[in-house]
């Protein structure tokens, strides 16, 4: 079990982004506080018991470029059976690791671009693009922190260091 401490930021696994800003005792479990970097400082208690399945420590640099040399080796994939495909973007979301958070983003940013209706081969709906949107943001929001490069310039940041790696 890692030893997250009050001011650590660290990943939640559904939530993101986020800050451990107290540890309260409760009916003989001792929690973390974090208050989420979004949804306007939401506070979400996590036992210290399970923690380690709940959030995770912000990666370095050194893993940072490590996560981005592996986005680079992710090849286009389409499973064409909808059901099939959301539970697959559903599982890899609810993981909480950043690899298949990365593998989610690298699927929208370099494979199926929004508006991509002219090919054929390619048919996302709505949801689909939630769901990887939803990867995207939590990784550039991770990634922009891991940088301590500002949200709006992140993207265009990872593009480059995707080239420079």
């Amino acid at each position: 079990m890692r030893d997250f401490k009050i001011n650590d930021s660290v990943i939640h696994f559904r939530e993101g982004l986020a800050t451990i800003f107290s540890m309260k005792k409760m009916n003989g479990r001792e929690y973390f506080m974090l208050r989420i970097n979004k949804n306007n400082g939401e506070t979400i208690y996590v036992p210290k018991a399970s923690a380690d399945s709940i959030i995770r420590a912000i990666m370095s640099v050194e893993e940072a470029d490590e996560l981005l040399c592996y986005v680079k080796t992710i090849e286009k994939e389409f499973n064409a059976n909808t059901k099939k495909r959301r539970d697959e973007y559903k599982r890899k979301l609810s993981s909480g690791s950043v690899k298949e958070i990365a593998y989610l983003y690298r699927q929208l940013q370099h494979y199926y671009q929004i508006g991509g209706e002219e090919n054929d081969e390619i048919k996302l709906g709505p949801v689909d693009f939630d769901m990887l949107n939803y990867a995207h943001n939590m990784l550039m929001d991770e990634l922009s922190f891991t940088y301590n490069q500002p949200r709006d310039e992140i993207e265009k940041f990872v593009e480059n260091r995707l080239e420079e790696l």
